[in-house]
């Protein structure tokens, strides 16, 4: 039985594509929302955490994603807002995640 349920689960992710193309074209062709219609995209990475397949890992980056899509939809600050996409290589940089060790190989000087 849990597996079954797992597996439906799977089903339900792999479709999610195909599922937000159609709607998304039907909300363009039926009612001209090409524009704000884009969002239902952002199911496709969101949906594995939705149906608990995958937990939410909070990260810099993912942080400031949420920010520029708060800026954007609820400001309409879509132009200045994707400045804040500057500062994830920034970060990254200043703190690394420990990754790499010194003495690994994939590092060359």
């Amino acid at each position: 039985m849990i597996s079954q349920f797992f597996s439906f689960r799977r089903r339900v992710v792999a479709v999610t594509p195909l599922v937000c193309v159609l709607v998304f074209l039907f909300l363009g062709f039926q009612f001209d929302l090409w524009h704000p219609g884009w969002l239902v995209f952002l199911l496709i990475p969101i949906m594995p955490i939705l149906v608990g397949i995958k937990k939410v890992k909070w990260s810099f980056s993912f942080i400031i994603s949420i920010i520029y899509l708060i800026l954007g939809l609820g400001f309409g600050y879509w132009h200045p807002g994707w400045l804040i996409f500057l500062l994830i290589p920034i970060y990254y940089t200043l703190f690394p995640s420990g990754r790499f060790k010194k003495n690994d190989k994939t590092l060359k000087d």
